[in-house]
């Protein structure tokens, strides 16, 4: 079939194919739109694409590597895209090309890594530019400039964990460390972060990938030792990124994916190739059969046929090597190069059609319309495709597609929302089961989902950026969120890049540090958007004493109670007749149902405020109130109107005494019954003071208040929950969903009123 345009054509100037030379054939239009002679086609849709995935897979933030011009597509292009898709760092080689992206005005973080030791890199570091140490002379050169910049120099020190290319060897590590601390005494550096590089860069589940692993967190484990609090840990190329998430520690750097090359050797990812090379046919014509064509004549034509000259060779980034086997899509097909290809220009063997002067000749592009891709040409050369991409020369002009409107690169507008979980209380494993039931039945048509958990020696470890939906169970969390060895303080200044750039977080925590104001003061602190209870609230909620003089004063009954402080376990004997046997006693501020201990002969007092103690120093002695236990959720909508839920009532079965931690969470015989049988007049004074409770606290959000009926009718505050529990078993969830409001819409309530608090707290104190 023949492809040729009329329009392409300006007159008779010699019948393109009949052997003329170029300039005799047909010459291009002037007035046509596009490329004359050849063009790289940038689809920044593409790298914005490929972002998103990388970001979506990653547990840690991502790295857009955008050197050697971002290869080959345009960093500063590049980097304005990757960073408004979910990149937030960028990485760059060497000092002039790093420059280029400040010069543009680009301000985030970027990482430069080549450079000599005795290099000026003053600039790089008066522009907030961090810089990679491999020895202790790359160390002492970055000082040198940061004591003449006056400014700590922000670096990452490199360690060779089997590449052998670059990095301080095991040997060579301890004495970098040495200098790295010293000079951090100094003031003149700052370590950032610790990094290496995979040896398979195409293979993530190769046997080496798990041995570098171990020998990076061994050297990071001897960083920690000299004094060194390195914040960012970073190993995973894209490939890792896309397929071994124990490799993403807080940062990958996508190189190759962003592009969209596949970079897992025989695996997809859905990544989209970003550059199409294309050229014009200048000139084509008939030759007969034994015809040799191009330099050395080692092609020979083998029946009477076509040929296009393209003004594409070498010096464009075509390789040589690709001679004998390469393709090229012309004419609505792939067409062979025919003969050597020259430093400026191709041959392609059409056959028997005709090729008009100025048709399109795709030497490589996404693939989608039958064209050749990069990683195509990558195996006709022998070479790789970094190789293809990086190889399309400076005189190839760049066009980029979407370059000036960010509103041309499609935009995920779900709400982003982190889900906090774990903690280091006594219901670590409660807060995870919640977590997982949260992150499970979140929309993913309105919300991106990321878990964050908290281990309980206070590690913050961000799991990946867009979690799945899915049916998820505790460990399923846990796994993707492994510890990473760090310490409080650097785990949290690493993660609060992930909660500050988050629409909303839900704080599932459940006892001390989670639910008693801690976090909630970290996130007001940081101004994040967040579900639930605020910092009073949830502070005052955790302490049951401070709770209970509040209700008092409010007019709202609570049981009868004696407070034993600091070490004090005697209690009066006023005290003991007048709570009666038997009593509860609890920590004050351990959570729910923790270190709670009933007591029935005043001789076993004692053991008891010793259990509680080990929870909190300060205890309650709480009288036993007889009566039936029933729950009242409260649920505040988007518009401020508080809702209290149908009652439920708990049956504690199997030998159980009261509903103590394991008849909540681990007996099977305990049940619930919503709503409860209760009399329309009580059923509604318990909601009453429900509401009346959460206006009490100046709560926010949800809370779940657990009462007692003394002598079956007459209401008694026993507990306040600020988050109660959130699994699917659990009272809050059940109770609405028995009003006929669903998880997944219960969540959605709980994050639209999150969000229009923030909203109208901002109108507030900015009320233009």
């Amino acid at each position: 079939m023949t492809r040729q345009s009329s329009s392409r054509r300006t007159g008779p100037k010699g019948d393109p194919h009949d052997g003329s030379s170029a300039g005799e054939a047909d010459a291009l239009p002037e007035e046509e739109e596009g490329h004359r002679l050849s063009e790289a086609v940038i689809d920044l849709s593409a790298i914005a694409h490929n972002t998103r995935v990388l970001a979506a897979h990653s547990r840690g933030v991502v790295m857009a590597v955008v050197k050697a011009d971002g290869f080959g597509h345009g960093a500063v292009q590049v980097a304005r895209t990757a960073l408004a898709h979910g990149a937030t760092w960028l990485g760059a080689a060497s000092t002039p090309e790093t420059l280029e992206l400040r010069e543009a005005g680009i301000t985030a973080p970027i990482l430069a890594w080549m450079h000599l030791p005795n290099e000026d890199v003053t600039e790089l570091l008066r522009r907030d530019v961090d810089v990679s140490a491999a020895s202790p002379a790359h160390l002492a050169g970055i000082a040198a400039c940061a004591e003449k910049a006056g400014i700590a120099g922000a670096v990452h020190l490199k360690v060779d964990t089997g590449l052998r290319r670059n990095g301080a060897s095991a040997t060579g590590w301890p004495h970098l460390l040495e200098t790295a601390a010293e000079l951090e005494r100094q003031g003149l550096v700052r370590v950032r972060g610790v990094w290496s590089h995979l040896v398979h860069p195409d293979d993530p589940r190769h046997a080496c990938v798990a041995q570098q692993a171990d020998a990076f967190e061994r050297a990071v484990e001897a960083a920690r030792g000299n004094g060194l609090r390195p914040e960012l840990l970073h190993l995973a190329n894209s490939a890792a990124a896309l397929a071994a998430p124990s490799t993403h520690y807080d940062l990958v750097r996508a190189g190759l994916g962003l592009y969209g090359i596949e970079p897992v050797r025989g695996e997809r990812f859905g990544l989209r190739p970003a550059m199409t090379l294309r050229g014009r046919v200048i000139m084509s014509r008939r030759v007969d059969k034994g015809s040799g064509v191009s330099y050395g004549h080692e092609y020979v034509a083998e029946r009477p046929t076509t040929l296009a000259l393209v003004p594409l060779g070498f010096a464009d980034g075509l390789p040589f090597g690709a001679s004998r086997s390469a393709e090229i899509w012309v004419g609505g097909a792939r067409r062979r190069v025919a003969g050597r290809v020259a430093m400026d220009q191709c041959v392609v063997d059409t056959g028997p059609e005709q090729v008009g002067i100025g048709e399109d000749a795709v030497v490589f592009g996404p693939g989608d319309n039958g064209e050749p891709t990069a990683a195509e040409w990558a195996d006709w050369a022998g070479t790789i495709p970094h190789e293809i991409l990086t190889g399309v020369g400076p005189r190839v002009p760049r066009r980029h597609l979407h370059a000036e409107s960010a509103a041309a690169v499609p935009k995920d507008t779900r709400t982003r929302v982190v889900v906090l979980f774990g903690g280091p209380g006594g219901e670590h494993e409660v807060s995870c089961a919640s977590a997982a039931g949260i992150v499970g039945n979140l929309d993913r048509s309105h919300y991106t989902v990321q878990p964050v958990r908290i281990t309980r020696a206070r590690e913050w470890v961000p799991g990946p950026l867009d979690f799945p939906e899915g049916a998820y169970t505790a460990s399923d969390l846990t796994d993707v969120t492994p510890s990473r060895g760090m310490g409080a303080g650097d785990s949290l200044r690493a993660v609060l890049p992930h909660l500050a750039s988050a629409d909303a977080v839900v704080p599932a925590l459940h006892g001390p540090f989670g639910e008693d104001g801690t976090v909630q003061g970290l996130l007001e602190a940081a101004n994040v958007t967040y579900v639930g209870n605020g910092v009073s609230a949830s502070t005052i909620a955790m302490d049951k004493d401070a709770t209970k003089r509040i209700l008092n004063s409010v007019g709202l009954p609570v049981a009868d109670w004696a407070l034993l402080r600091g070490m004090d376990s005697t209690l009066s004997e006023a005290d003991r007749l007048r709570l009666g046997l038997p009593v509860f006693v609890k920590p004050a501020r351990a959570g729910s149902s923790i270190g709670v201990t009933r007591v029935e002969a005043w001789e076993d007092l004692d053991a008891a405020v010793e259990s509680a103690r080990s929870w909190d120093t300060k205890v309650l002695v709480e009288e036993a109130i007889h009566g039936r236990e029933i729950d009242i959720a409260v649920l505040e909508h988007p518009d401020g109107r508080l809702e209290a839920g149908p009652p439920l009532e708990i049956a504690v079965r199997g030998g159980q005494p009261f509903f103590d931690y394991e008849a909540k969470y681990e007996d099977k015989a305990t049940s619930f019954t919503i709503p409860a049988q209760l009399d329309d007049r009580v059923a509604t004074e318990l909601q009453r003071m429900a509401v009346a409770v959460f206006e009490a606290l100046n709560c926010s959000g949800l809370i779940r208040v657990d009462f007692f009926l003394r002598d079956g009718s007459r209401p008694v505050v026993n507990e306040v929950n600020t988050f109660p529990g959130f699994t699917a078993a659990s009272q809050y969830p059940r109770i609405w969903a028995a009003a006929g409001l669903s998880y997944e819409r219960l969540l959605d309530t709980l994050l639209r009123t999150a969000i229009a608090r923030t909203s109208s707290l901002s109108a507030a104190r900015d009320p233009r």
